[in-house]
């Protein structure tokens, strides 16, 4: 019993998480990642290939790419 309060707790934290991002996407915020972290959340078929195939998309790198220059600017200004 649960085992299974605790998957439907988990796979609906998720989606809601995948819901959140897809709305992210159009507004400030990282909404890839949080539409990835749902994703790595929830259970259901066909997930590896899911993830897989967004970690390929050119979208991806270059939010990747954004998001390390931010952590790496602000990094540099709390040194000095």
């Amino acid at each position: 019993m649960k085992k299974t309060i605790k998957n439907v707790a988990k796979n609906t934290g998720g989606i809601c998480l995948v819901i959140i991002g897809c709305m992210m996407i159009f507004t400030p915020g990282p909404g890839l990642f949080t539409i990835l972290a749902g994703l790595y959340i929830t259970n259901f078929p066909g997930k590896p290939f899911l993830v897989n195939k967004l970690k390929k998309t050119k979208f991806y790198n270059r939010y990747c790419a954004k998001m390390e220059s931010k952590i790496r600017t602000q990094l540099k200004r709390k040194k000095t």
